[in-house]
């Protein structure tokens, strides 16, 4: 009885003699025709797919001021300048540190900025800030730096809070 080997073999022989398939193989399967534009479509649709889903979901990359507000202005305006006059109060009545009123300033300012512009203030380093944010921003958070990470005694916390108190508040009422 031949192997299988011989019997491949001898087909192959024999197609190339123009003889008929022993019953034992099939010929190739044309996938030609619609089974190759089905193919060519399908690629096509995820190609499509993935760069709608990288086109919808793209966020505004550049820094700067402006942008695409993501809230109405006067409100987030009032709601951060009530929160500037709470850190005010707090640190006044002293049942907030002058040091964690600094970081509150700052914290406030920067989510303020990033509510209302598409620079992402909040996330941002003194650094970045200073490469990619206006000249206003960078000197309020630099004025707010040494007292927030420094001891109260070093950063100046309390001689600075004052004026890193006004800055915050003419920022966001300036910043639009």
């Amino acid at each position: 009885m031949p192997g299988v080997a011989e019997v491949v073999a001898g087909a192959v022989t024999g197609l190339m003699a123009g003889d008929e398939l022993p019953d034992e193989l099939q010929a190739p399967v044309g996938y030609d025709g619609p089974w190759l534009w089905l193919v060519v479509g399908g690629l096509v649709l995820v190609a499509v797919y993935y760069a709608a889903v990288w086109w919808l979901t793209r966020t505004g990359r550049s820094f700067g001021g402006g942008g695409i507000r993501r809230r109405d202005v006067p409100d987030a305006r009032r709601e951060h300048l009530l929160r500037l006059d709470r850190v005010e109060q707090e640190v006044a009545a002293g049942t907030l540190p002058v040091r964690v009123g600094h970081q509150r300033i700052s914290e406030t300012v920067r989510s303020y900025v990033g509510t209302v512009s598409s620079l992402p203030a909040p996330t941002m380093a003194l650094a970045d800030l200073r490469a990619h944010a206006p000249r206003e921003l960078v000197e309020a958070v630099e004025l707010m730096y040494p007292p927030e990470f420094a001891p109260a005694d070093v950063g100046q916390a309390t001689k600075r809070f004052a004026e890193a108190l006004h800055r915050a508040r003419r920022l966001v009422l300036r910043w639009s």
